[in-house]
């Protein structure tokens, strides 16, 4: 099994509920393979992508959502700015 940011020490006021670092079997043999990639996000900009997908969508996603949501948004951002459809 992996780990993303096993030596990461999150500051007192961090949210919980993330602190968990491991990554299942199956989650990991794909990592392994290529066909994903992991990614680590600060805090602040995840939040940020919640309010931002609250205001233009009505949905309050939850904090573990809200990371796939900043993922996303950072994906959507780079195609444009490479003038690629992904």
């Amino acid at each position: 099994m992996y780990t993303l940011g096993h030596d990461f020490v999150p500051p007192g006021i961090h949210a919980g509920g993330l602190r968990y670092h491991g990554a299942s079997p199956l989650l990991s043999h794909l990592v392994k393979l290529g066909y994903i990639d992991a990614k680590a996000y600060k805090q602040l900009p995840v939040f940020e992508a919640a309010i931002q997908f609250t205001r233009n969508e009505g949905i309050l996603p939850a904090p573990e959502s809200a990371h796939a949501i900043r993922a996303a948004m950072d994906e959507a951002l780079a195609a444009r700015e490479e003038g690629k459809s992904r």
